[in-house]
């Protein structure tokens, strides 16, 4: 429970000073998708791919339904008010090129895609890339601490197991010396009524034997 507990204050700490940083750049940037291309922003992330693109639906969830397949992630009618006050169809797709992972989003908004860097809906659509970039880190800091945590206490467990096998242990042997001591004791009395046993019976001999 006390674990738990220093687990539960570790995160609040990190929701109040600063996530550990990981390294990301957004620009422009084209992919095929499906086999066909299209125009789009592109973040560049330390973050594992496996991670960074549960983070990413999880946090595209907010725009509207998302369709997941394959590292490829659509919403058909996209509500992003700072990028576009009309319904934006968002593709994406995330990957990774040479270990550095990468999302990918086209943002089809009014019959253009947001390619631009010099447009404001770009800004916006960059702006999105780095909040979700905030977002992302936060919860892989929150998913190394808790998978930290989680080593600790099995290697915690593990060794409370062990100390206790050895306290049984330690139990067991005792209890066998106990046993032990008691025979020892036994073991002289017995030895000294096997001794006045023997000497009697050699008086007996003795006895026979001067008859003779």
């Amino acid at each position: 429970m006390k674990l738990r507990i220093t687990f539960a204050l570790f995160v609040i700490i990190l929701n109040v000073v600063p996530c550990s940083l990981h390294a990301q750049t957004v620009f422009p940037g084209k992919q095929t998708i499906d086999k066909k291309e299209y125009l789009g922003l592109i973040l560049s992330n330390a973050i594992s791919e496996k991670y960074l693109s549960d983070y990413w639906e999880s946090y595209i969830s907010k725009f509207g339904k998302v369709k997941g397949k394959r590292g490829i992630y659509t919403i058909e009618k996209a509500s992003i008010p700072p990028v576009s006050p009309n319904p934006i169809q968002l593709t994406s797709e995330v990957s990774s090129l040479k270990k550095q992972a990468q999302v990918f989003m086209a943002l089809y908004v009014d019959g253009n895609y947001v390619a631009n860097s010099s447009d404001q809906t770009y800004k916006a659509a960059e702006s999105v890339l780095k909040d979700f970039s905030d977002y992302a880190s936060k919860h892989e800091d929150v998913r190394v601490a808790d998978e930290a945590f989680t080593t600790a206490e099995k290697s915690h467990q593990k060794l409370q197991s062990k100390m206790e096998d050895n306290t049984k242990e330690i139990e067991r042997t005792e209890k066998k010396l106990n046993e032990l001591r008691l025979e020892m004791e036994k073991g002289k009395v017995d030895s000294q009524n096997s001794i006045l046993d023997l000497q009697n019976k050699q008086k007996a001999l003795e006895a026979v034997k001067s008859k003779l």
